[in-house]
């Protein structure tokens, strides 16, 4: 199966009135994921589910997200993508697709880094791999395993034009 793991957009800081959970994206920040969700829809991957942390600012990264992909299906608030959480307990909703399926999270640093590693097979990659906000990588891998995986792309919106 794809599995294209984003980091939200750049968010607003934290402060006495505003929790970690309802932090918003700046103006960058949604300007970022709509390159991003450009650079997805041109690519040769459709998505069939989204998935994404239940934050104010993923659940925005994944409503511009499946508005760029013309995505019409149900996007999925899952716990399991909440920061701190680490991802892999996610596998468990993924059984459910077949290999030729391609799935969308959307969710935190440093938990999608490391997440990211166990795909690839290989938790030493996670200190190569660079998740500022905004960026997103694809895996090819086997959902017997979910291990071994392939980087099928790797970008950064800092990377894309406008």
């Amino acid at each position: 199966m794809k599995i294209i793991l984003v980091r939200h957009g750049e968010a607003e800081n934290s402060t006495p009135t505003i929790s970690d959970s309802q932090r918003e994206l700046t103006d960058k920040g949604i300007s970022d994921i709509h390159k991003i969700g450009k650079f997805i829809k041109n690519s040769s991957l459709s998505v069939k589910q989204v998935y994404y942390s239940p934050y104010a600012r993923t659940k925005h990264t994944a409503e511009i997200l499946s508005e760029e992909l013309k995505y019409n299906g149900e996007m999925v608030a899952s716990d399991d993508l909440a920061a701190g959480r680490g991802c892999s307990d996610i596998i468990s909703c993924l059984v459910n697709f077949s290999n030729s399926d391609t799935v969308l999270l959307v969710g935190h640093n440093p938990d999608i880094t490391y997440f990211a590693a166990q795909l690839l097979g290989n938790s030493t990659v996670a200190e190569n791999l660079v998740f500022q906000p905004g960026s997103t990588i694809a895996i090819n891998v086997a959902r017997e395993k979910f291990a071994h995986g392939q980087i099928i792309w790797a970008i950064s919106p800092d990377n894309l034009g406008s």
